[in-house]
């Protein structure tokens, strides 16, 4: 199937250059919308990713007052719907920071990139290392995808 006459008109009209090349393969879509029905009934939710799930660690920081574990796992869409995502987006990195003292109850709060949010500094300078100061909550902050591939063209042009 082609490229519709709609997206292209509509393409024409944009003055930003986001989605210039479509929404997407048509039968990509369809996928998506069939995967909805899935995810969207909680008992077959569940068992989408299994507990034992394979999650690697690079490195570890050991801080005066947390430990910061470095590492990625590949997105479990990419075993569910394979070619779905873009070749960014399958890798996901992260840094899991831990305090030293942990809770009883283990409460861990989940960071998740704004707009110029850029790398992990921000996050883990003004968000969490205050929390483990101030709750002994652990965080997880979650790298955006396109900006380790921003990172790598800057490096290369320079």
């Amino acid at each position: 199937m082609g490229v519709s006459r709609l997206d292209v008109f509509y393409r024409r009209l944009l003055l930003t250059k986001l989605f210039i090349q479509g929404w997407g393969k048509p039968d990509d879509l369809k996928r998506i919308f069939e995967f909805r029905k899935i995810i969207g009934d909680r008992e077959k939710c569940k068992e989408l990713v299994t507990k034992d799930y394979p999650v690697f660690i690079d490195k570890v920081e050991e801080q005066s007052d947390c430990r910061i574990h470095n590492g990625y796992f590949i997105s479990p869409l990419e075993h569910i719907l394979p070619g779905i995502l873009p070749k960014e987006s399958v890798k996901a990195r992260f840094q899991f920071i831990v305090p030293r003292k942990w809770k009883k109850h283990k409460p861990v709060c989940i960071h998740l990139a704004g707009t110029g949010d850029h790398f992990f500094w921000r996050r883990r300078t003004l968000m969490a290392r205050p929390m483990i100061k101030e709750a002994g909550m652990a965080s997880l902050l979650l790298e955006n995808p396109y900006y380790i591939l921003l990172l790598r063209i800057l490096v290369n042009n320079s």
